[in-house]
């Protein structure tokens, strides 16, 4: 996939690809902005594109993606690209073999209890870092949801990113800049990736074959973001199919919350979500200064109902208060 192709972060894609042209590369990048905006599909084109085997691919600033090298990258295989997430951490976590019985299904255990990337996770990819790259290319490290890095793992990756080795190349992803240190910001070149336009959030979703029934209905509560699309999908069809907007409603979008807490948990800060953009979009649009009051005062409510959701609550009895309290405003979802 060429710079190109992803959708909307035009600015970003530009400014990777002189300094692929360039080969002057800083020591560490930090992505920043909202989720599913293609953060991490940046990521690794550029990883591609540094390491690409076609030396006209890379004086246009670009991956040829059919090399050895790209290809490598692109299936999570290239001995110096490393992808560090939940999924990896979850990986050295899960001490079985790959291909034993019942690994798949405590890998996908493992991940669910994923909150934070550890220090030992750390400690695991700054050793690859002093590591000499194997294909004579650039060494890429990347982690996501850097973030979640508390004290004691931020630490660990201070020096690391501050002096690597020539060409070696850390690049931090995050949706909260402000919750990162600022020892370890102050390290980082910062690259700004922005919300993503309803158009182009439904073109994503048509071109990766998103099963979701209504493109246009995701797209404008997604707020600019493909994972947002996908979870107001879920959020949506939650709403639809527990009779939103009926006298049983409340009760029933609650029963349809998962049984697992951290999944209901999720559930319901999705539907929640979703009532909050409409409530917004109410408002702004209300005919009088009476009914917008009482939007906003709705608003209000549904900040203090996700704050809950966050906390040792219910997850479906904040939903179904949440949705009892908007008896009488008539809030159109669909």
């Amino acid at each position: 996939m060429p710079f190109s192709d992803i959708l909307g972060q035009e600015k970003a894609s530009s400014y990777l690809q002189k300094l692929v042209r360039s080969q002057k590369v800083p020591g560490a990048l930090l992505f920043y902005g909202p989720d599913g905006v293609g953060k991490g599909l940046a990521a690794r084109e550029f990883a591609k594109a540094l390491n690409c085997q076609n030396p006209a691919a890379r004086q246009m600033g670009d991956a040829c993606g059919v090399c050895a090298a790209c290809q490598a990258v692109a299936k999570g295989t290239h001995p110096d690209v490393t992808f560090v997430d939940f999924l990896y951490q979850a990986r050295l976590e899960v001490k079985k073999d790959f291909s034993s019985k019942g690994y798949e299904e405590e890998l996908e255990k493992e991940v669910a209890k994923q909150q934070h990337i550890g220090v030992d996770t750390i400690r695991d990819v700054t050793a690859k870092s002093q590591q000499k790259a194997v294909g004579g290319g650039w060494k890429v490290l990347i982690v996501d949801a850097a973030q979640t890095m508390q004290g004691a793992a931020a630490n660990a990756l201070l020096k690391f990113i501050e002096e690597p080795p020539a060409r070696t190349l850390w690049i931090l992803i995050t949706n909260k800049r402000s919750a990162m240190l600022r020892t370890i910001l102050s390290r980082c070149q910062p690259l700004a990736f922005a919300p993503l336009s309803q158009e182009n959030v439904k073109q994503v979703l048509a071109d990766t074959g998103a099963d979701v029934p209504d493109a246009d209905l995701c797209a404008r509560y997604s707020a600019g973001s493909v994972s947002g699309a996908l979870k107001a999908a879920q959020a949506l069809e939650l709403l639809q199919s527990g009779g939103f907007g009926t006298p049983q409603g409340p009760v029933s979008v609650a029963a349809g919350l998962s049984r697992t807490l951290v999944t209901a948990r999720q559930e319901a800060q999705a539907v929640l979500d979703v009532l909050i953009m409409a409530l917004h979009r109410a408002w702004t649009s209300a005919p009088d200064e009476a009914k917008q009051r009482a939007f906003q005062t709705a608003l209000k409510r549904f900040e203090s109902y996700k704050r809950s959701i966050g906390r040792n609550v219910s997850p479906a009895l904040v939903l179904e208060t949440a949705l009892m309290s908007l008896d009488g405003l008539d809030l159109r979802i669909f």
